[in-house]
């Protein structure tokens, strides 16, 4: 191991409430049952195999479980989420071997909070909610990088989990408390986590729309096991939370000058 990566002192600031609902969220995953059978123990035992990914749980068995659970999953979803499928893969883990480079995903089912494209307003971002749309449009499925692993060109310093945020994102500074680069950083894409993502454009659906207005769409990001999923024509509902995000087709181009769109 190199010095100066032995060096390296990082300081990890605590999610309480994410944390909390990690623990509650796997307690449900082990103990929620329906005529005395763990509900969720066939389904998290198919993650195993290597094809899959995503867990799909009912919101309505999560608020049985636990009402304050099932409230700050839907006020904080953007949030809590990563904590949720750490809970995931915990649970994973006691039941197979699982690759250590292998990510996993939670998404929803029976969401109460259903919204209209014009309902979706900056009080809505980061909670979760559901939509119904005619898909307009599909992009081609691409690797997103979600955790980048970068080497300092400097000392040579190994800078693991940079989580992405939607764009390319280096290291703010080396951690190495000698060195004060911040910008000379290489990607090592075998030691990285990427996902495949997909951008889908929909729009109101003719009963939503008022009359004699024009239809707005909304960009929906696909990922995992949900990608493809969705065709042209079809008129589906999408889970999951509103955010700002910059242009999604940069998101796959590491290493080059983006300008960015910020948009809902």
């Amino acid at each position: 191991m190199d010095v100066a990566e032995q060096a390296v002192v990082t300081n990890q600031v605590k999610d309480q409430i994410g944390e909390r609902c990690q623990k509650l969220f796997q307690d449900f995953l082990e103990e929620f049952q329906v005529d005395d059978q763990q509900k969720y123990l066939s389904e998290v035992q198919e993650l195993i195999r290597p094809e899959r990914n995503t867990l799909t749980v009912s919101y309505e068995d999560v608020e049985k479980f636990n009402q304050q659970l099932a409230v700050t999953i839907l006020e904080e979803y953007y949030r809590v989420y990563p904590y949720l499928c750490r809970a995931v893969r915990n649970y994973a883990k006691d039941w197979g071997q699982i690759p250590p480079a292998k990510e996993f995903y939670v998404s929803f089912t029976d969401v109460p909070t259903r919204l209209k494209v014009r309902e979706l307003t900056t009080a809505k971002i980061g909670t979760l909610l559901k939509i119904t749309g005619q898909v307009v449009r599909t992009h081609p499925v691409h690797p997103e990088l979600v955790s980048g692993t970068f080497m300092c060109l400097d000392c040579r310093t190994i800078i693991k989990d940079v989580e992405q945020q939607f764009k390319y994102t280096q290291p703010s500074i080396c951690r190495n408390p000698v060195c004060n680069n911040r910008s000379r950083f290489m990607l090592d894409v075998n030691k990285s986590k990427f996902v495949d993502f997909q951008k889908v454009r929909i729009q109101e659906t003719q009963a939503e729309l008022p009359r004699g207005s024009i239809p707005r769409s909304v960009e929906i990001v696909l990922r995992a096991e949900a990608v493809e999923t969705a065709q042209a024509g079809d008129k589906s509902d999408f889970t999951g939370t509103l955010i700002v995000i910059p242009d999604v087709a940069t998101m796959a181009a590491p290493g080059k000058t983006h300008s960015f769109i910020s948009r809902l």
